[in-house]
């Protein structure tokens, strides 16, 4: 894709969620993202086809995976408090990158099942990422035997709680900062998996 369609396919996915994050997702038509995004309703039609492929597109783009898989590939230590709080820190990070999304998908939840299953999608193959680096430290004796994917399953739900409570009801729910909750939970964590 050349580069100025790239920035056109961008500016029009950055217009179209803020609105539909702001608006809700059917109230929003394609001659508003247009104007948002400062193109004519054909450009959006030529980029997308629907509106449906425009939020379709933004799922797909900002999907946290890829990213993922680097951290895993290339940052991890095999320390586990210290992996730990980078793989928190991240997937807290990319949340809150998709907060537009995630919000979208808590609106529309009954209406576009197909949108929660895009990123329960993405979520399972985070989820089989972090199962497997828990096997690994396993298998080199750093932490105890356990069910490695119900213990991905409970630390990546803390985070999500975590990110659901700030999004939801900023702040009123803790008032920990990020780095505060991360550094008590791993902590909390770690007490209960290292040998």
């Amino acid at each position: 894709m050349l580069e100025k369609e790239k920035d056109t396919s961008d500016r029009i996915l950055h217009a179209a969620l803020q609105l539909m994050q702001a608006k809700g997702f059917k109230s929003v038509t394609i001659k508003d993202i247009a104007v948002a995004s400062g193109v004519s309703e054909m450009t959006v039609f030529r980029h997308f086809e629907t509106k449906r492929g425009v939020l379709e597109a933004a799922v797909n783009k900002y999907s946290y995976v890829p990213g993922f898989k680097k951290v895993f590939e290339q940052q991890v230590v095999y320390e586990l408090e210290q992996d730990l709080k980078l793989i928190a820190t991240s997937f807290l990070d990319l949340m809150e990158n998709n907060r537009s999304i995630y919000l979208i998908a808590i609106q529309e939840r009954t209406t576009m099942p197909e949108l929660i299953n895009l990123i329960a999608e993405n979520t399972k193959q985070l989820k089989g990422l972090l199962t497997d680096y828990f096997l690994k430290m396993q298998d080199q004796y750093k932490m105890a035997v356990t069910d490695a994917s119900k213990q991905a399953m409970v630390f990546l739900t803390m985070y999500y709680g975590y990110f659901s409570s700030t999004a939801l009801w900023d702040g009123r729910f803790s008032s920990d900062s990020k780095e505060e909750f991360i550094d008590s939970s791993i902590k909390t964590f770690c007490d209960g998996l290292i040998k």
